[in-house]
């Protein structure tokens, strides 16, 4: 049970849909992961951008998530979350498309999901169908994820398969294109959230520059602390900022790299940026889904979200800043973008 209605948890990186969908089990059942509804429930956590992974197998290569059709795979997850929120599930689960969504949830001690993609494979580069998902509850896109496209170029390659970081003395330089532009101008219209995690310059300067707008970086790391194209300059976590925007520090390493997943991780990402751009522009971005036995304790699953908020307190955060920190950051961006 959430301990006050007027506070909020928002993981703004997960993949809770991902795994009921795949797994076939009801929305507010335990999934076998380190993420679900009831995890959440203990975990005091009232929200989760559920970011929906459907790349495109004949562009990324087999692997455990690739699918021959991401639009029908999408389409099929968006389905089962209506038809799941018209049964048992509906009364622990709510579709969140705008922030009164949010805090209608948490005021009744439920659980509200963000319905997001990584990746943009499903779209095809079609505006008709950015239309289309978001009047089926799309409130947030991840431009790029395992591949180049109409955005720009992605900081993992994935070669039969097999994932590697972008190597700029081997991957052609990605540019926003006109394509892009007509998609980008379309989410700003509609009140779509534009996340540009995995996306490496000049595109993702390119899209700042274009969107004018909070911005979102759902999750990830700090280059400072962590040497890889997969994480962001002190450059970029500034421009984030500027735009009004936040950045979801992670437990989950962006690899290939030597980092340990956890708590430690999460909570050095939070003081680098914090150091850098305040308080104002740092949110957390769990990136969990089903690596089970993967996160060490104390922060070993969503329900051990305590661990979070207590991390925080013991690193001399005032309970202000990390309100901001664990849900009131995202709160203001997700209201400025989709009401």
């Amino acid at each position: 049970m959430f301990s006050d209605g007027n506070k909020m948890i928002i993981d703004v990186h997960g993949h809770i849909l991902d795994l009921a969908y795949r797994s076939n089990r009801r929305l507010n059942s335990s999934l076998g992961g380190v993420t679900d509804v009831p995890l959440m429930l203990l975990g005091g956590v009232t929200g989760q951008l559920c970011a929906t992974w459907t790349p495109d197998i004949a562009l990324s290569g087999p692997h455990s998530h690739s699918v021959e059709t991401p639009l029908r795979t999408l389409l099929g997850i968006l389905d089962y979350v209506h038809r799941e929120l018209c049964g048992p599930a509906g009364t622990d689960v709510r579709l969140a498309r705008t922030t009164a969504d949010l805090k209608a949830a948490a005021s009744k001690d439920h659980v509200a999901l963000i319905v997001g993609m990584e990746g943009t494979d499903a779209l095809s580069g079609d505006p008709s169908v950015l239309r289309i998902l978001y009047r089926l509850g799309l409130r947030h896109v991840c431009l790029i994820h395992e591949h180049a496209n109409e955005f720009g170029a992605a900081s993992q390659v994935w070669e039969k398969g097999k994932m590697r970081p972008y190597n700029r003395a081997k991957d052609p330089e990605g540019h926003l294109s006109d394509r892009g532009r007509r998609l980008l101008d379309e989410m700003c219209q509609l009140g779509i959230l534009v996340d540009l995690t995995h996306l490496v310059e000049p595109a993702f300067s390119e899209v700042l520059d274009f969107v004018k707008r909070p911005i979102l970086v759902s999750h990830g790391g700090a280059r400072s602390l962590t040497n890889s194209v997969r994480y962001l300059s002190d450059e970029q976590i500034l421009a984030i900022a500027h735009s009004g925007g936040v950045i979801g520090a992670s437990p989950t390493p962006l690899g290939p790299s030597n980092e340990r997943p956890g708590l430690p991780l999460l909570l050095d990402t939070i003081d680098y940026l914090v150091n850098l751009v305040g308080t104002d522009h740092v949110g957390i971005g769990t990136d969990f889904k089903d690596q089970l036995g993967y996160f060490p304790p104390p922060f070993a699953n969503t329900s051990k979200t305590s661990a979070v908020i207590q991390g925080l307190r013991d690193r001399g955060y005032d309970t202000a800043t990390i309100d901001r920190i664990s849900g009131e950051n995202f709160l203001r961006v997700f209201e400025q973008v989709a009401g």
